[in-house]
Order: structure tokens, then C-alpha cells, then sequence
């Protein structure tokens, strides 16, 4: 668990609890979903490598591309046999995110306890076809999605536009990210945090040892 402490003054006092989505609020297993309709193990991997590894992926996430023009791109890199597999992972992506129901359950709880919960999340405009799917956003007091505003984690801009867009403060903040990266930009501006491994005994002793009240 990474967290951080004011100095000299013990642990901060937190008051908002911010989740990442994937792999967080839902799982999302690119494997298991490029299986789902390629049958080649090699060509998988290179449905994995060129799709969800992709350059056209963060710029959806981040907003400045469509999926036409990320669809054409990715083709280009790929063999035509392949061309209809990387048309039918870009569009339908989202088809494969599975809430959990374990975690929204906890994030409702820890909304009962006071706490405000946020949502920052790297996703492109797919994601408000598949919010109502999201039973656990019903919680939230507010979200950033990376599309909206043209960033991406782990730049600290996107990090600020929560901050600032919701009138938080960064050490009353915790951040709950599957990425190391995304997490440790978070404690750099103040924020505390930790890596999130779908365990959410691990993040009940996590937030614990933040001083949150559970």
C-alpha cells in the first residue's frame, strides 16, 4: 500500500476516495476478450499488440481520434485476414467489461460512511454506451473521463482538472488505480493512494491505514 504523511502532522485527513475504472469498478481482460473471437494464438497476440497496445487506443482514450480513423490506422499495420477482427475490437471493446459487483457493494458502504467518491478514468466516449452498466457509479459524486478532456493519466493535468473542477484538495484525496504509474503521479501532487490488485480486503486494509473509517 502506498500513502503518503503531512509532515509532522501524521496521517491526512481523507475525505474523498477516487477510483480508476478498469480493472478497478469492472475487469477488463483484453486476452480473454481477443480469444473470445480470434481462434489463432498468434494472431491473438497480435490483436492484443496492435489494438490494445496501440497508439490509436490512448488517442481514443484520449479523445482526438475517431474510431474510423483508428480502425484504418490499425489496418494498415495489419494483414487483411486480420482487418475484420481489429474493426470488431474497437467497436465493441466495452462488450467484455464486467462490473463488480464485490467493489460497488464496498463503494457503497464507504458512501454511507460519508465519504465523496470520484471516478478518473483513461476511456474514450464508449464509455457513457456502457455507464448505465455501472451499477456502482449510482455512488459517485463525480467523474473526469480522459476523452472529455483530452488527457490522459498519468499526466498531472488530468489530476487537476478533477481537483479543480470538483474544488478537492489533493491531501484529502485517495487514489485507487490498477497502475503503478497512474498511482505513484498521484502521491506526487499530494494525493494518497494505492495499486489496486481486485482484492478488496486489500483495499479495505489499505484505506484503514489511511485513517479512513470503515
Amino acid at each position: 500500500m502506498l500513502r503518503k504523511k503531512t509532515n509532522g502532522e501524521g496521517c491526512k485527513v481523507i475525505k474523498n476516495i477516487i477510483f480508476d475504472m478498469g480493472n478497478v469498478l469492472a475487469k477488463f481482460d483484453t486476452a480473454r476478450f481477443c480469444a473470445s473471437r480470434v481462434r489463432s494464438r498468434r494472431d491473438r497476440k497480435i490483436m492484443q499488440r496492435e489494438v490494445f497496445a496501440s497508439i490509436e487506443w490512448s488517442r481514443l482514450d484520449r479523445g482526438v481520434i475517431t474510431h474510423e480513423e483508428a480502425i484504418a490506422s490499425i489496418q494498415g499495420r495489419l494483414p487483411e485476414k486480420l482487418w475484420h477482427y481489429a474493426d470488431w475490437l474497437v467497436r465493441h471493446w466495452y462488450d467484455h467489461f464486467e462490473p463488480d459487483q464485490t467493489i460497488e457493494r464496498f463503494i457503497g458502504a464507504l458512501k454511507k460512511k460519508g465519504y465523496r467518491i470520484y471516478l478518473l478514468s483513461n476511456a474514450g466516449f464508449d464509455f457513457y454506451k456502457f455507464k448505465p452498466s455501472l451499477g456502482a457509479l449510482r455512488w459517485f459524486d463525480g467523474e473526469i473521463v480522459s476523452a472529455d478532456v483530452h488527457l490522459l493519466k498519468p499526466d498531472r493535468q488530468i489530476f487537476d482538472a478533477l481537483l479543480n473542477k470538483y474544488a478537492l484538495k489533493a491531501e484529502e484525496c485517495f487514489f485507487v488505480d490498477d497502475m503503478s504509474l497512474n498511482v505513484e503521479a498521484a502521491l506526487n501532487i499530494g494525493f494518497s493512494g494505492m495499486i489496486y490488485r481486485g482484492c478488496v480486503r486489500d483495499l479495505a486494509a489499505g484505506l484503514e491505514k489511511a485513517g479512513v473509517s470503515l
